[in-house]
């Protein structure tokens, strides 16, 4: 009969251990800590902070993928669309296992393109690390470009 508690305690260390959120895997792991404003003026800045986490710490001249989703009813017309996708080269500083990471966009960077209407969109972001391990995909809430 004393099998029985013994067993079941290493049944709930098994558990323990399973239920582990460790945030330092192999795979890049991103997520957002926080936005300067999810509101920008035309011409603005708007600057994303990401924390990072990866076990090899080998993110540092990896990449970032950025996605723009716009949510506007009306698109842009064809001249002023310059695309959706931009890619930067991770600075070299970043071989930590964790940190963080900035991601500054402009009007340069596609922030905004309407001229009839406030810009409304989001963001999907993801890292690829130099052993080439891509992260998840991570949305940004939702950000207005507002007309002047």
């Amino acid at each position: 009969m004393r099998l029985i508690p013994v067993i079941a305690m290493i049944v709930f260390a098994c558990y323990l251990v399973s239920c582990s959120k460790d945030k330092f895997q192999t795979t890049p792991l991103i997520e957002v800590k926080d936005y300067n404003s999810k509101t920008v003026p035309r011409n603005g800045t708007l600057v994303i902070r990401l924390n990072y986490f990866d076990k090899e710490g080998d993110l540092g001249q990896g990449t970032m993928y950025v996605f723009r989703k716009r949510l506007n009813k009306i698109p842009p017309t064809p001249a002023l669309d310059r695309g959706d996708e931009l890619t930067y080269t991770i600075p070299k500083y970043t071989d930590r296992d964790k940190g963080e990471l900035r991601l500054t966009l402009n009007e340069v960077d596609f922030l905004s393109e309407s001229v009839t209407q406030n810009d409304t969109m989001v963001f999907r972001v993801a890292v690829t690390d130099r052993g080439g391990h891509t992260s998840d995909t991570l949305t940004t809430d939702q950000i207005v470009v507002l007309l002047p």
